[in-house]
């Protein structure tokens, strides 16, 4: 819905975009993605990064008036934080976007704390998050998922995982956020949501908006409330088959420089993420150990090191070079991530060796994907041989990316004549693929309904031509759990009923196995059991709150601040409010109206300012409704 509330002149004027179209009537207030009583906290909190004794903290505090804030941190071991164990404070403001990131300790390994954030006199909600193991476990779980596109429908996966508290954590293996415009890619009419700011990201201000946007769904807020993330970003973060020297999706003539995006995309990445800053700015490989059970390493196959994806646009014909496709200098990881890599892999200690993984590293002929490690299949093989030739044993591989669910041994080559299919004999390791939350599978992308034979004809010749490859799915979405013990590792994926509506359906599809040392799968006979009891869930609302509240208007911000001619003013509304904005100069004097007495419905918005006339200077911005008021500061350079 666009709205034209105030019009200056014919080259000026101000536009309203809203995130919602026209709501269903079965749609209630519960499913709003502003809650008010969640202020000034509304994003809600949460936790990444788990080492054997710290944890990354995060949140996102909303002033009514801009600048620096002060806001404190508690943690505990008792679900209402009543004892606090260990405390602290943090100053914020615009520069980081008001988001709080502590990396805090010292904590006790394997252990469950409660956490919370106090700020502008109100409190956050308790988030709950729990610390890597120092001994060998038993067992460990861990959810998996990937490839959330929120226009192509509801996060009911992200329920599904909130429901267990059986997990150690949550890996998530890319696409976050998807980059387009509202009505783009991935825009689904039977879904209905569209996408914040309207036009395709690409400055910093457009991430920053869109991961807000995000963060205040429900189903991921809560997700992030109950459980760790150990996350790693894939290429919609930036924009689509992204590299460090550009993007598929990136136009250098409309879009600017690809390396000011990339940076934009980056920062914000690393701002509204529990995800631990490393001394090299935009690195995100790196190792978490889990004691004797597993070391999980999060690698980077897109922005670090990899050389440009090949395709037949990059050739003078329409055949891709082949020559240099099969190049052994051709490289998806770059130098020193791959001898990092490697390197941690022999010495790694723990029983299981995880390799989270943005694109599919198994061979697959039939369909070739060059933005994968087919695309790369030299330092694939030199991956692999380097696993057989120094018998490291017990390497999984689990990726996202694809949007489908796929299972396979890993051979050396996809020629390997020392691997037997029947058996596993000959493969390295293995690789489990989690399918997306909500982004575009197979029957999606040619129009067909789901579990049909037309789907099921092409998973099934695939398998044939891939022997090594043992399961695929199309056509459903999800997630995935790693259950890992001293003996086997299992991988079970679950679906959920709907992405069109919002619910918390889901059944077990199939798990796969392997024992340890074989490094090949079997199918499993039964899921592994999703266990009972477990740490208590904290409120999804904070404590010390009235549960009815009259404030309903919220300003999140302007972006960017500062800046020349136009800023985007990102709001939202609880309840249905008749709004107007007004902006004023650092005397008190009303210099601009941006809109008057326009209807708004509940949901967020985004108001595209156009100061063109104004000079360069401080300015504030008022959002009124009948009964509410927010203040917000701006400043102009030219």
């Amino acid at each position: 819905m666009r709205i034209f509330a105030f019009s200056l002149s014919e080259k000026e004027h101000n536009n309203i975009y809203s995130y919602n179209r026209p709501l269903p009537k079965e749609i209630t207030t519960t499913n709003l993605v502003f809650d008010p009583a969640l202020k000034p906290f509304y994003h809600g909190v949460a936790s990444g990064d788990p080492l054997q004794n710290q944890v990354i903290l995060w949140s996102r505090i909303t002033p009514d008036t801009d600048g620096p804030i002060e806001v404190k941190w508690f943690m505990s071991k008792d679900p209402k934080c009543t004892s606090i164990l260990l405390s602290g404070s943090i100053i914020t403001d615009q520069s980081k976007d008001y988001t709080i990131k502590i990396d805090a300790g010292p904590l006790e390994a394997g252990t469950v704390y409660y956490y919370k954030f106090s700020g502008l006199g109100r409190e956050s909600v308790i988030g709950r998050t729990k610390t890597a193991p120092s001994k060998t476990m038993e067992a460990l779980r861990f959810g998996i998922a990937s490839c959330a596109n929120y226009q192509q429908g509801y996060f009911n996966a992200y329920a599904a995982m909130s429901a267990r508290n059986d997990l150690d954590a949550i890996l998530f293996l890319g696409d976050y956020i998807y980059e387009y415009a509202d009505g783009g890619y991935g825009y689904s009419k039977s879904v209905n949501r569209g996408h914040e700011p309207k036009n395709e990201t690409v400055t910093l201000s457009d991430y920053r908006i869109r991961y807000s946007f995000y963060r205040l769904d429900p189903d991921l807020r809560r997700l992030h409330q109950l459980h760790p993330f150990i996350g790693i970003w894939d290429d919609h973060e930036t924009a689509n088959d992204s590299w460090p020297g550009g993007a598929d999706n990136h136009n250098p003539l409309t879009e600017g420089d690809w390396q000011a995006r990339k940076y934009a995309g980056e920062k914000a990445y690393f701002e509204w993420l529990p995800i631990r800053e490393q001394s090299v700015q935009g690195k995100i490989y790196r190792t978490i150990n889990y004691g004797g059970l597993c070391d999980i390493f999060m690698i980077d196959t897109r922005l670090e090191g990899r050389d440009k994806p090949l395709g037949a646009k990059d050739t003078t014909s329409s055949a891709v070079d082949t020559v240099l496709w099969n190049s052994p200098n051709r490289t998806i990881l770059g130098k020193n991530q791959y001898e990092w890599l490697t390197q941690s892999l022999k010495s790694s200690k723990s029983q299981w060796k995880i390799i989270a993984n943005q694109v599919m590293m198994m061979p697959l002929a039939g369909f070739t994907n060059l933005d994968s490690w087919d695309g790369y299949p030299a330092e694939r093989e030199k991956l692999l041989r380097y696993l057989k030739n120094n018998s490291i044993n017990n390497t999984l591989v689990v990726t996202g990316d694809i949007h489908c669910t796929w299972a396979s041994d890993l051979p050396v080559t996809p020629r390997d004549t020392s691997y037997k299919p029947l058996t596993g004999e000959g493969s390295v390791a293995c690789e489990f693929v989690t399918p997306s939350i909500t982004s575009a599978n197979i029957n999606e992308l040619q129009g067909i309904p789901p579990n049909t034979p037309q789907t099921k004809a092409i998973a099934g010749q695939l398998k044939f031509i891939n022997p090594h490859i043992k399961e695929i799915d199309l056509d459903n979405h999800g997630y995935m759990i790693l259950d890992l013990q001293s003996d086997k590792a299992q991988a079970d994926w679950y679906f959920v009923d709907s992405t069109t509506t919002r619910n918390k359906g889901e059944y077990f599809y199939k798990g796969y196995y392997t024992q340890s040392g074989k490094n090949a799968i079997k199918a499993a006979v039964y899921n592994m059991p999703t266990l009972s009891g477990g740490p208590a869930n904290p409120d999804e609302l904070p404590l010390q709150i009235k549960e009815s509240s009259s404030e309903h208007l919220l300003g999140i911000g302007n972006y960017p601040n500062p800046f020349i001619n136009n800023t985007l003013i990102h709001y939202a509304v609880s309840k249905y409010a008749v709004l107007s904005l007004i902006v004023y100069d650092i005397l008190g004097n009303e210099v601009l109206k941006g809109f008057m007495n326009v209807e708004h419905q509940p949901g967020p918005y985004v108001f595209e300012l156009n100061a063109l006339h104004l000079p360069s200077g401080t300015y504030s911005y008022k959002i009124s409704s009948e009964n509410q008021i927010i203040t917000k500061s701006m400043n102009i350079v030219k």
